[in-house]
């Protein structure tokens, strides 16, 4: 909605203009996520403390993105509190709250998007601002007003979308971004359609439908956050729900909260039965009607997820929608494939998995929040990952239809592991066909958690070795020595890489040279068979974030490296 306008159910009136931004946070702003007055009623007029559909940073899919009408048509009202809109903006980018890759805004003074901005530009994010309405007197204090958008890594482009087709009360203009995020390019845009009967929104709607198509069409996704300040069965919705949820539909989107059975409208869609509908959540209670969307091109994302928040009345009269997606061609993990995953700085969990012919492919975002965990491993040709947390608890992670981890699957498996400073994963050491896990303590003991009949625990640890402090880095790439025994690879502190055959009794056998010059990198991965030789192969980082395959020779040696990859830098976690 416009808030030079508030809506009756007959007709316009005019409203007071937003309220003027502080320069940051106020200094009684309340937590994001909780704290002050929230409504929580539902669109059928009933209340409750937690919606039946609350998606979780921990379980929804690893895409996430947010839009907020961040005034609404009371925002110049005293009780609103301009310095919690920007904590509660700048909130949704930690990783425990919703890690958000995108971020688009709608009804903002200039003087918030600055200091949003300010705020998540040492987060690494990137913004832009279409202005709307110029700065005047009793318009956001002076400043200028309009939309924005913020997005988490390298932008290529920016636009600012022009949509008026003439006979409106102001622009309407939507800033959008091509800028790669999750190791993607995509156009994101965040949008502000008029808020009449459609006379004036369709052709905007058209406008925005055919420029979409237009990216689509050289095979660039599309992401479209905002208030679109119609409902979903209107007409002017038609250019943007996808083809297949039906129900006279003509666009490419998917829509992040279609598949919220709990909301499903009765009379188009059944749950249980419908996979898709035109339908969702109320986000402005006061007139019972979803206007805000979070939309993504149809052949590019998948699982689409939504939450729509409860309503906070220091912020707006609309309420937060948190958006989650899948990029689509990334899907599960086929453990007949190499991969390796990598842990960034944010705590991003990424997979990337090789083509077969000693190359990978781009990296897919598998998880949030992984940087609690001291250690993350994966047995061979699995799709499971294990973890050791800072509380030495040791959790399964099984992968989800999309390929992800969550929090809200893991399953706790141990505890007492904080006392190891390395742990490994080789598979069945022990010839039982059970596989199984070592644990390295400070002391250089290596201990043997022999994996369990239930294949999910670990019997209590028996050591196995002494002396192994003296390596500077262990991998375990499991048969690398072609016997068909799981084998470990250890680098000393001179940089002679080590092989240590596996027995078949939970042992190994003495160490024989495998190489040297390897004090130039600073982490060593396994990730199976990445060339489709049907030997194991090694991969290394240097220092300047490079990453090399070292094709495995199947006799416990390799070929000459190759470079398949960069910008890998040091003090990440790569297993």
């Amino acid at each position: 909605m416009s808030p030079m306008s508030r809506r009756t159910r007959y007709g316009w009136v005019t409203a007071a203009l937003c309220l003027m931004a502080a320069g940051g946070a106020s200094a009684a702003a309340a937590p994001a996520e909780a704290g002050g007055p929230v409504d929580t009623t539902a669109a059928d007029g009933s209340r409750s403390a937690r919606p039946a559909d609350t998606v979780t940073a921990g379980d929804a899919p690893p895409l996430r993105f947010v839009s907020y009408n961040i005034c609404g048509n009371s925002c110049g009202a005293a009780s609103y509190d301009s310095g919690r809109r920007i904590d509660t903006i700048v909130a949704q980018a930690g990783a425990a709250t919703w890690n958000a890759d995108q971020i688009f805004l709608q009804e903002v003074c200039r003087p918030q998007y600055d200091a949003v901005l300010t705020r998540l530009g040492r987060l690494g994010y990137r913004g832009l601002f279409s202005r709307t309405v110029l700065g005047r007197p009793g318009v956001c204090g002076n400043a200028d007003y309009g939309n924005a958008v913020f997005v988490r890594g390298e932008v290529q482009e920016s636009l600012d979308l022009d949509l008026t087709v003439g006979g409106e009360k102001e622009p309407i203009r939507v800033p959008c971004l091509r800028n790669t995020v999750q190791y993607r390019t995509n156009w994101a845009c965040s949008v502000h359609l008029y808020w009449d009967d459609g006379t004036l929104a369709g052709p905007e709607a058209d406008r925005l439908a055919a420029r979409a198509r237009s990216w689509e069409d050289q095979g660039v996704p599309v992401v479209l956050g905002g208030d679109f300040n119609h409902s979903p069965r209107s007409s002017t919705m038609t250019r943007f729900y996808d083809r297949a949820v039906g129900d006279g539909a003509m666009g490419r989107f998917v829509e992040a909260d279609q598949s919220d059975a709990d909301f499903f409208d009765p009379a188009a869609c059944t749950p249980g039965v419908t996979e898709a509908c035109r339908s969702g959540e109320a986000t402005v209670p006061s007139l019972k009607k979803k206007l805000d969307y979070v939309f993504l091109t149809a052949a590019h994302f998948t699982t689409p997820a939504a939450d729509v928040r409860p309503l906070d009345l220091l912020v707006s009269d609309h309420r937060m929608v948190r958006g989650a997606a899948a990029w689509s061609d990334c899907g599960p993990l086929d453990v007949r494939r190499a991969a390796f995953f990598r842990r960034n700085a944010a705590g991003s969990l990424f997979r990337i998995t090789a083509d077969g012919n000693g190359t990978f492919a781009g990296p897919c975002k598998v998880g949030a929040g992984w940087q609690a965990m001291r250690h993350v491993v994966r047995p061979p040709q699995s799709e499971v990952l294990l973890a050791v947390d800072g509380a030495g608890d040791l959790w399964r992670y099984p992968a989800d239809a999309a390929g992800a981890y969550a929090g809200a699957t893991r399953i706790r498996v141990g505890s007492g592991w904080q006392g190891y400073d390395a742990v490994l994963a080789p598979g069945d050491t022990t010839g039982d066909g059970r596989p199984d896990l070592l644990g390295r303590d400070t002391a250089g003991g290596m201990w043997l958690h022999a994996g369990r009949a239930d294949g999910t625990t670990y019997a209590a640890p028996v050591r196995t070795g002494t002396g192994w402090q003296t390596y500077g880095a262990l991998v375990a790439p499991g048969d690398f020595s072609g016997d068909g025994r799981p084998d470990l690879l250890a680098r000393d502190r001179a940089g002679v890489l080590w092989l240590f055959r596996g027995t078949g009794a939970g042992g190994f056998a003495p160490r024989a040279r495998a190489g040297s010059g390897w004090n130039i990198y600073n982490a060593l991965s396994a990730p199976g068979d990445a060339d489709g030789d049907g030997r194991r192969d090694l991969l290394a980082r240097d220092g300047s974030g490079v990453l090399w395959l070292y094709p495995g020779d199947g006799t416990g040696s390799y070929r000459p490296r190759s470079r398949v990859g960069t910008g890998y830098p040091a003090g990440e976690l790569l297993l």
